[in-house]
């Protein structure tokens, strides 16, 4: 089922485009991670499919309702604010009843108390937001997008300024909302954290997407050729790559020389094992031969 269809949407303002063109799918039950410089247009997206703001052009549906009728299933979707939205001088479990009796969440003060304590709040019931750090401003804000038991959840940069643990902590959570059949459509500059809970990602680039697909699928794409952290001592050098290359006539390139760790590429896994005895031939001492797969913050600085 298709949770989320974007067709040809656009947004600007006066004379500056911010949108120019989304087309995007995504569907039930996925994670999906959403990226982009700042600028690029994540949030601009984000607001036009909650309501805040009207698009330009293009059409989107969201849990099957078009944009006409978003109104028919917004307490079908949990949304992350801005903790600059918060009411400060509410204690939290009271504003998670008061925002939990808007989207019909009548819960009782054990399940908000569960609540907190999945998202790493629990020893701070009964505090006034206005006392919370950052992070627990971030926390509750991820509380109260899960009021409601929504379907859809749409989550801006959850884990950004808080603790290692605690970023664990919503990590493991959003795993869990998952495997309850939940669809989360999720924004970091955390790519690492992208990477590793995202089904797939899209890269947002001056107003439209350059990149789409399973982080494994962008990161193999991008690749031109092998990269090989060779450990050698001495150190493996620049000369002695090019003596190595004509010996055995293999295209090689030098990357980069970082400590005892030499970074080479060449054209396929195949030219290893003819590299690893050249080197060995050559009276080096090999250490340490590995494959160094791309990253998905490599894909980005690409897009």
């Amino acid at each position: 089922m298709e949770i989320i269809k974007v067709k040809q949407l656009t947004k600007h303002y006066g004379e500056t485009a911010v949108l120019k063109g989304i087309d995007l799918t995504i569907h039930q039950g996925e994670v999906f991670g959403f990226v982009g410089h700042n600028g690029a247009g994540k949030s601009t997206l984000i607001h036009i499919l909650t309501g805040i703001i009207n698009k330009n052009a293009g059409s989107f549906e969201i849990l099957g309702s078009p944009a006409n009728q978003l109104n028919q299933v917004k307490k079908r979707i949990g949304v992350m604010p801005d903790i600059s939205n918060l009411y400060d001088n509410m204690k939290d479990i009271d504003f998670l009843r008061y925002m939990g009796e808007l989207v019909g969440d009548n819960g009782s003060k054990k399940q908000y108390l569960s609540l907190m304590k999945s998202i790493g709040l629990a020893g701070s019931e009964r505090k006034k937001i206005k006392s919370y750090s950052f992070g627990m401003k971030k926390k509750i804000s991820i509380a109260q997008a899960l009021l409601g038991n929504p379907e859809l959840i749409i989550l801006d940069e959850p884990t950004s300024g808080i603790d290692p643990e605690s970023a664990i902590n919503i990590r493991n959570l959003i795993a869990k909302l998952q495997e309850q059949g939940k669809t989360i459509f999720l924004t970091s500059h955390n790519l690492d954290e992208i990477d590793k809970i995202s089904d797939r990602v899209g890269i947002l680039s001056d107003g439209i997407i350059t990149e789409l697909g399973t982080p494994r699928q962008l990161k193999e794409e991008s690749e031109e050729g092998i990269n090989i952290a060779v450990r050698t001592k001495p150190t493996l050098q620049k000369e002695q790559i090019k003596t190595l290359s004509k010996k055995i006539k293999v295209d090689i390139k030098c990357i980069a020389i970082k400590r005892e760790y030499t970074l080479l590429q060449v054209s396929s896994d195949d030219d290893m094992p003819a590299l690893s005895k050249a080197l060995i031939d050559s009276n080096m001492h090999l250490y340490e031969m590995k494959v160094e797969h791309r990253s998905l913050e490599d894909v980005f600085m690409k897009a």
